[in-house]
């Protein structure tokens, strides 16, 4: 075999820095504070983590005793070394929820290498293959654009590497680790994640018959910037009904910044900008519309459902395909406000318990919204129960109330990158017989919760939750999902996600022609 040349491209991204200046920025945190960090991450595992339990069956782990391992080595540790063993005890947990957030200035940040990779299959071929689906304009060069396949990476057969990366990601599931293995080829998010080991990707790809190389250095770029152009996380940390992936939302606002979707639209309100596209087609001889929601993270319930109401109430009721293929999550409420709108039946939403310990009860004697909680964790803390009872976050028939509501068929298009809110807003279109759910796997993210920052814990128990040091965070899930329905009442969301009713593999087709296979297979459902 002849050998290959490898070329670089000959410029960068616009508005990031290297990976070597990013690293160079970082201040190592103190010893004193290594210690902070570790006691405030086993006192929010023990008193405030819903799924502790079901992690130490469900995957065979103990955070806790970890932490007390770490503590015993922290002044012999590298900061980066350090850094890694802490997010490390909590990607153990497979929980996107409950996360050990870097400082700055890994705050706000995500390391990218500027292309998009996705995964199909040829026909009845077992084997998948991989395709550059979007390229920014200057990495194009080399015959590297999109559409070109991946051979190796690094000298590893693609197929291979995807499935390595699989195994040290958090995914709930075999199909939402896989799917996050492949996103973190080529984004990682530096607030949860450190940055890679190597600062360059050799990525050998196919352009017609030749075989090809090139060379590509990791870039950091903000995920959202403040007033003052410093970068900050795109999810705020005092949200008390929020269910997100913070990682991925800040991954997809960096995805929306280098390759964003010109038909993605704010209608006239802030509540859906940047987190909806709305669109009709045409399949046998029907006009049906079509609506892509990227995100639950939006201001509020009752605007959002007004906005969305308003674009629904446009749109053909031949038929409605609703996808919600990479959506983190976001405002729990917003998501099944929306979901009512897609049906004229009364949804019954979710319900949410929490663990029953001291914290949890001083938390629920001290905020006001917890009080139907409060009974309930009152006695399991004598009686030993796991959970407390269930209640709602939201009354979707009220959150819509004198709104126009979709009267057609609707069928539902999910992937495993769907979490949280996402994952609620499947759960409740399944449970509720809205209509069919359409997977590009078989089941969703599997994130089943409402998540709570440790700042929003300390603004409620300033007593009882300690100063977190160095611009660090932290999250956890503090009320568990579980499901609504006839057949799945009380089944949890969590580590199970959603299995959909029908699955379409995604085909070359889909890649490279905006999902026209997929589309005509949702169409196929109604």
């Amino acid at each position: 075999m002849s050998p290959r040349t490898v070329s670089e491209p000959s410029k960068t991204l616009p508005g990031s820095i290297s990976l070597a200046s990013f690293l160079d920025s970082v201040t190592p945190i103190s010893i004193e504070a290594r210690y902070r960090l570790v006691g405030e991450a086993r006192r929010l595992l023990e008193g405030a983590y819903v799924h502790l339990r079901l992690k130490q069956a469900m995957h065979a782990v103990d955070p806790v005793q970890r932490l007390r391992l770490l503590e015993r080595r922290l002044p012999t540790m590298t900061d980066r070394r350090f850094h890694a063993e802490l997010g490390g005890v909590f990607r153990s947990l497979r929980d996107l929820h409950t996360v050990y957030q870097l400082p700055d200035p890994y705050r706000g940040h995500v390391a990218t290498l500027g292309f998009l990779v996705e995964r199909y299959h040829e026909g009845s071929d077992p084997q998948p293959r991989y395709l550059v689906s979007r390229v920014h304009p200057t990495l194009v060069q080399g015959g590297f654009r999109s559409g070109v396949e991946i051979v190796a990476w690094n000298g590893i057969p693609i197929d291979d590497l995807v499935r390595l990366n699989a195994e040290r990601e958090a995914g709930s599931n075999s199909d939402a680790q896989l799917a996050r293995g492949l996103e973190s080829l080529t984004l990682r998010p530096l607030r949860n994640t450190l940055p890679p080991d190597e600062h360059w990707a050799n990525i050998e790809f196919r352009a017609g018959n030749r075989v090809r190389e090139t060379r590509i250095t990791w870039r950091v770029v903000p995920a959202g910037t403040t007033s003052t152009g410093s970068a900050q996380d795109p999810v705020g940390t005092t949200a008390a009904v929020h269910g997100i992936d913070a990682g991925n939302e800040a991954t997809r606002q960096v995805k929306r910044a280098l390759f964003g979707d010109a038909k993605a639209q704010a209608a006239d309100s802030l509540a859906l900008r940047n987190v909806l596209r709305v669109d009709t087609v045409n399949l046998r001889r029907r006009r049906l519309g079509y609506v892509r929601i990227y995100s639950f993270n939006v201001g509020g319930a009752r605007l959002f459902t007004r906005a969305f109401a308003r674009l629904l109430a446009a749109l053909p009721e031949a038929g409605l395909i609703v996808d919600i293929r990479g959506n983190p999550g976001g405002h729990i409420p917003a998501a099944e406000g929306a979901l009512q709108l897609l049906t004229r039946k009364r949804v019954e939403p979710v319900r949410f318990s929490l663990t029953t310990t001291p914290l949890v009860l001083s938390l629920c004697d001290s905020h006001p919204s917890f009080r139907a909680w409060v009974e309930s964790v009152e006695s399991a803390v004598e009686t030993g129960e796991d959970y407390s009872q269930g209640f709602p976050l939201s009354a979707p028939a009220e959150l819509v109330r004198g709104l126009r509501r979709y009267r057609g068929p609707v069928v539902l298009i999910t992937d495993p990158l769907c979490y949280s809110a996402a994952d609620i807003f499947a759960a409740g279109f399944q449970d509720n017989d809205v209509g069919p759910v359409l997977g590009t796997a078989r089941y969703t993210g599997a994130g089943g919760a409402n998540v709570w920052t440790h700042d929003l814990l300390r603004l409620w128990l300033p007593d009882e939750v300690q100063q977190l040091p160095e611009g660090t965070g932290l999250r956890v899930a503090l009320r568990r999902a579980t499901r609504s329905g006839p057949t799945r009442a009380g089944v949890p969301l969590e580590d199970l996600g959603v299995r959909a009713d029908e699955v379409h593999l995604p085909t070359k087709r889909d890649i490279t022609e905006s999902n026209q296979d997929l589309i005509a297979a949702a169409a196929h459902l109604l």
